[in-house]
């Protein structure tokens, strides 16, 4: 708590400034943002070459710096109300879909199994029911849902997405599934073991830790596929490398499991494994431009933590979803067009990527 305050008030008193209503724009004696002596050594230890950050946590940066602010660098989490499970929501099904992935991966491993063909496909389903069961009693026994029907009925929504999804991995004849939730810097349960129980440093310097939902091998044995799943609808795009810095698993996670892994990763994907989803993938080759575009990425948001630019600038609609609506109100979209264009440069050019 003392350090939340030491690191507010050298944030307050490192902004020399007055609004300068005349000429409508944020005027300091350089006209952005001063960083005091004392801020510096604040922020110091928060940038990207001095602690690791998991891709979720640098992915708020685009949707709002002052939401990266609050949640991943002083760590403030939002309160948390326990209610009654009526129905699942979008985090808890999410959550459910991989645990009962990386099961039934686990198994089939395990019984020399992989990979799925449509000879052995009988017998994948049924130990992906097997699978799934494991797991949905362990998250009703966590959870205890108010309505069993309506949990059970949720349940078999996903058996059937699940079902549609070991049909259409049987059918890829290129990649044999190798390593499950593979973890890098990640100190809890339920990771593929061969994870690292370090964070991966990139090349640049750069600290990453998080999990890879898969990753395959080509069966002529070269070269990696990386794979990220997502159980919500499909909003990629065919030009889409980043997302504008809040997709940014593909590819910085094919950098961080080349450098940890040390093979090279040919493709980093996401595949939309549900009915919402339509059940497509998007490829995206790990060549020059993606490599680029990643380390760009995390160069700006790096910078912006050196100059403490972490401005309260939502993404449209973002403040909707916040978990820090109440430290804002309800007009910060309204009042960031009032901030100066350089202040905004680096997350405007960050946004444009595609």
């Amino acid at each position: 708590a003392r350090y939340l305050l030491e690191l507010n008030a050298a944030l307050r008193r490192s902004v020399s400034s007055r609004w300068a209503r005349a000429h409508g724009r944020w005027s300091t004696s350089d006209g952005l943002i001063q960083v005091a002596p004392g801020t510096t050594a604040a922020l110091a230890r928060h940038r990207l070459r001095s602690r690791p950050y998991s891709l979720s946590a640098l992915q708020r940066y685009a949707t709002c710096p002052y939401q990266f602010l609050l949640g991943a660098i002083h760590r403030v989490q939002a309160w948390d109300e326990p209610q009654a499970v009526v129905r699942m929501d979008p985090l808890t099904r999410g959550s459910l879909f991989h645990s009962a992935q990386a099961q039934f991966f686990r198994a089939l491993q395990a019984s020399g199994a992989l990979p799925v063909t449509t000879a052995t496909l009988p017998a994948a389903i049924h130990t992906l029911h097997a699978a799934l069961d494991e797991v949905a009693a362990v998250y009703a026994e966590r959870l205890a849902p108010a309505i069993e029907r309506v949990w059970d009925d949720e349940i078999d929504e996903i058996r059937r997405d699940l079902r549609i999804w070991v049909e259409r991995l049987a059918a890829d004849t290129t990649w044999t599934p190798e390593y499950f939730e593979f973890s890098f810097g990640l100190n809890d349960t339920g990771r593929d073991p061969r994870s690292l129980p370090e964070p991966v440093t990139l090349d640049s310097g750069f600290q990453l830790r998080g999990s890879v939902d898969l990753i395959e091998r080509r069966r002529d044995g070269t070269g990696l596929r990386v794979t990220d799943h997502k159980t919500g609808k499909n909003r990629s795009t065919p030009q889409l490398l980043v997302g504008g810095g809040t997709v940014l698993q593909p590819v910085l996670y094919s950098l961080a499991v080349e450098q940890g892994l040390g093979e090279p990763v040919e493709v980093g994907r996401l595949s939309y494994c549900t009915t919402a989803g339509g059940f497509a993938v998007h490829p995206i080759p790990i060549d020059g431009e993606a490599r680029a575009r990643g380390l760009e990425v995390l160069a700006i948001i790096d910078r912006a933590i050196e100059l403490g630019r972490l401005p309260a600038a939502p993404m449209p609609d973002a403040c909707r979803w916040c978990d820090y609506r109440r430290v804002c109100g309800p007009d910060e979209a309204r009042r960031v067009a009032n901030k100066p264009g350089a202040l905004l440069a680096d997350l405007d050019a960050l946004r444009a990527m595609p």
